[in-house]
């Protein structure tokens, strides 16, 4: 087991996206999620992704340089195309529109395709719900996440729910069709949507972080309480944060052996 601190492992996996053809805004960008998804407790989206990634540039599946492309804007709708590129970028550029549209509409969406993964999707809606909106994202293959703001200073509420038999084939229906008409297979993979809801457009920001809260005291004070969606993982995050992240044997041995990892540093 190794223990490494967060920004030395950003810094690890920029190198090694740099190395593999990255441009460094994006190879930065990458290294963030990933590393963010490690910070959370969320691994199988941590740094470990590194390796299928650099096989997948290698391969001619994602474009490293690529720069993802707005299309398709309709009112508060959005069509983010990934041109081929990492998915983290794609989802990052759906969750700036999405933001800003919100504001605009009160309700706002868009859809992510034509790129690789998206990684996971907690840290989207998270980033919606930190900056005083209620987060939804899906893709085909993942819990549903959802998110929405707290009191000040406190981590936002985020839970990400395993789907029963019915809500996985609608979203295997609508990331599939919604954003690559013609891939709602089993076999297909990606198909990503994310929607912002404005809770200003609603009613007051402060007094939906105040009743938030108070929801929030009477799940931890019942008679049998209930976990606050998101306090885990703020946790988790806190301490990573504090004492570092505890990388498995084999996952750094795997970094090594990528060009610009940590045995070539």
């Amino acid at each position: 087991m190794t223990v490494i601190h967060a920004h030395d492992l950003v810094a690890i996996a920029t190198k090694v996206l740099l190395a593999a053809g990255t441009p460094r805004s994006g190879a930065e960008a990458v290294a963030a999620a990933l590393v963010e998804a490690d910070l959370a407790g969320q691994e199988a989206y941590g740094v470990r992704r590194l390796t299928p990634y650099v096989e997948m540039i290698t391969a001619g599946a994602i474009d490293p340089k690529a720069v993802p492309r707005l299309g398709g804007v309709r009112a508060a709708a959005a069509v983010v195309d990934g041109r081929r590129g990492f998915g983290e970028l794609a989802a990052r550029a759906a969750v700036e529109h999405v933001r800003r549209l919100a504001r605009q509409y009160g309700v706002a969406s868009a859809t992510v395709g034509n790129c690789g993964d998206v990684g996971r999707l907690g840290g989207y809606v998270r980033t919606l719900a930190a900056e005083g909106a209620m987060g939804v994202a899906l893709c085909r293959g993942r819990p549903l996440a959802w998110a929405a703001p707290r009191a000040a200073g406190r981590p936002p509420l985020v839970a990400e729910v395993d789907a029963d038999a019915g809500l996985t084939f609608m979203i295997e229906l609508v990331g599939g069709l919604l954003t690559e008409p013609g891939q709602a297979t089993r076999e297909a993979t990606g198909g990503t949507v994310i929607v912002a809801i404005d809770v200003a457009a609603f009613r007051p920001v402060d007094e939906f972080r105040q009743h938030a809260e108070r929801f929030c005291a009477l799940l931890t004070a019942a008679a049998t309480p209930v976990a606050v969606p998101g306090e885990a993982e703020a946790a988790t995050r806190a301490s990573r944060v504090r004492d570092g992240i505890p990388m498995d044997d084999d996952v750094w041995s795997e970094l090594a052996a990528l060009p610009g990892g940590p045995a070539r540093i």
